[in-house]
C-alpha cells in the first residue's frame, strides 16, 4: 500500500469500513472509552466539552457516550435525508459516527495519567489564585494539549462520515456538518446537565 493512500485511508477509514463493522468496531471503542472514563473520572459533557462532574456512577459515563453519539447523528441523518440527492442507508451513518469517536479514546488515556487526577480536584467554587496555587497544575494542563489532536481527529472523521455515508459535498455538507456538532454540541450539554 502506498504512502498517500495509508494517509488517506487515515484521514477518512470511511473510504474502507462503513456499515455493520463500523458499528461492531465503534462500538469497541465505546465501551473502552467508557471503562477508561469510569476509571479516570473524565465525563463527556458534550461533543466538545470535556471535564470532571460529581456524578461517578457507571451508568453516568454509558448515558454521556451514547448522547454524545447519537444526538450528532441524528442530527446528521435528518440533514442527510433534506440535504442529500442520494438515498443512503441508516445503518452506515450510524456504524460510521460511532466508528468516529474511536480517536476519543487517545483523551482518555492522557487523562489516565497520574498528574491528571489534579484537574478533578478542581471546583467551581475555587478562586483563581486556588486554582493556580493546585500543584502539579501547568503538568495536567501541558498534558491535556496532547488530546486536543485527538478531539481534531474525531471531528475529522464525523465530518467524512457524513460526507461518505449521506453522499454530500460543498454548502450542503459544510451546512449540515455545522449544526450536527455546534448544534449538537449544545443539545448534548442540555442533555447531559440532567445527570449531574
Amino acid at each position: 500500500m502506498k504512502e498517500k493512500e495509508i494517509v488517506a485511508r487515515c484521514v477518512n477509514p470511511f473510504v474502507w469500513i462503513a456499515g455493520v463493522r463500523a458499528l461492531l468496531y465503534g462500538g469497541t471503542g465505546l465501551l473502552v472509552s467508557v471503562v477508561l472514563s469510569w476509571f479516570t473520572g473524565f465525563h463527556y459533557h458534550g461533543i466538545l466539552h470535556f471535564g470532571s462532574a460529581p456524578n461517578s456512577a457507571w451508568w453516568c459515563y454509558l448515558a454521556e457516550h451514547l448522547i454524545v453519539w447519537l444526538v450528532p447523528t441524528v442530527l446528521f441523518y435528518g440533514g442527510g435525508l433534506v440535504a442529500s440527492h442520494s438515498r443512503f442507508r441508516a445503518v452506515d451513518l450510524f456504524g460510521t459516527m460511532l466508528f468516529a469517536q474511536i480517536p476519543l479514546i487517545g483523551m482518555n488515556l492522557i487523562y489516565a495519567l497520574p498528574p491528571m487526577k489534579v484537574l478533578s480536584c478542581i471546583n467551581p467554587a475555587m478562586s483563581p489564585q486556588e486554582i493556580l496555587n493546585q500543584p502539579g497544575l501547568g503538568l495536567a494542563v501541558v498534558l491535556s494539549l496532547f488530546g486536543l489532536p485527538f478531539l481534531m481527529a474525531a471531528v475529522v472523521w464525523m465530518f467524512n462520515a457524513l460526507k461518505v455515508s449521506c453522499n454530500l459535498k460543498g454548502g450542503r455538507l459544510w451546512t449540515v456538518a455545522l449544526i450536527g456538532i455546534i448544534g449538537g454540541d449544545v443539545v448534548c450539554r442540555m442533555f447531559i446537565r440532567f445527570f449531574y
